[in-house]
């Protein structure tokens, strides 16, 4: 039976959410994400429910246009959990690495009975840097589903910021 397509890197601890620290190899890239399978069990599986797929991505950070438009300088990343099926609960929190150490991380946001979840992290722009991100998140499955509770992290492609500004 196949339990959690790419194993977690993040730890959980009841409503705490601790990233861990940055592997800059990561377990996934923006483009692909770390996706968890949830299959139904016992009844569930004789009613013919659905397999539930919940893909984690760390979106690749960038200069925040919204704070520009604020007259702030800020770099962001965001962070997000899809699930094909709504779940029980989903929690997530984002950090934002600059150079390889972490520079911002988000507080944990939960939501119960929904399929998709999003968070993000920013902080003061500095120019000339590399900038990487990284979600961590859980997913509680539905009642008759397996595993009852899934974890994963996914890491965003490092980029470099050469100027704090729009098209930098």
């Amino acid at each position: 039976m196949k339990r959690i397509t790419k194993l977690a890197a993040g730890a959980f601890t009841g409503a705490a959410v601790v990233l861990a620290p940055l592997a800059l190899t990561g377990t996934a890239n923006a483009e692909t994400g770390t996706v968890i399978t949830l299959e139904p069990t016992g009844a569930q599986r004789a009613a013919a429910a659905k397999v539930i797929h919940c893909t984690i991505v760390a979106h690749n950070p960038h200069y925040s246009h919204h704070a520009d438009a604020k007259n702030r300088s800020m770099v962001n990343v965001v962070g997000t959990v899809k699930c094909d099926h709504k779940v029980a609960r989903i929690s997530i929190r984002v950090g934002l690495y600059k150079n390889g150490h972490l520079y911002k991380q988000s507080g944990v946001k939960s939501n119960t009975g929904k399929s998709s979840i999003s968070q993000n992290a920013a902080r003061r722009c500095v120019k000339r840097q590399k900038y990487t991100g990284v979600a961590v998140a859980s997913v509680v499955a539905p009642p008759g589903y397996t595993p009852p509770t899934a974890s994963g992290r996914s890491v965003s492609k490092t980029v470099y910021i050469s100027a704090c500004k729009k098209g930098g």
